[in-house]
């Protein structure tokens, strides 16, 4: 995983639009960079919200090593479908 994540990214993580991500990060819910075209989110953010997510929905706990390995393959196979 890279160090920093585009709003597209995230927005295959969290299962939101990329516009939501953005309005996200603007609201502050997201913490992100600004970045001229936009917005980036680091890499420890990603797991921070994508954690939360799995223990809210799968009511499960997950290590960071798992947690990573999963938002890589999430963002491969949307990369690989774009």
């Amino acid at each position: 995983m890279e160090d920093l994540l585009s709003t597209r990214e995230m927005a295959w993580i969290l299962d939101r639009s990329p516009a939501s991500i953005r309005r996200m990060i603007r609201e502050g819910e997201i913490e992100g960079i600004r970045i001229s075209g936009g917005f980036r989110v680091l890499k420890a953010e990603a797991l921070r919200l994508a954690r939360e997510r799995i223990e809210r929905e799968a009511r499960r706990k997950v290590s960071d090593r798992d947690l990573e390995k999963l938002i890589d393959e999430v963002v491969a196979s949307n990369e690989a479908r774009s």
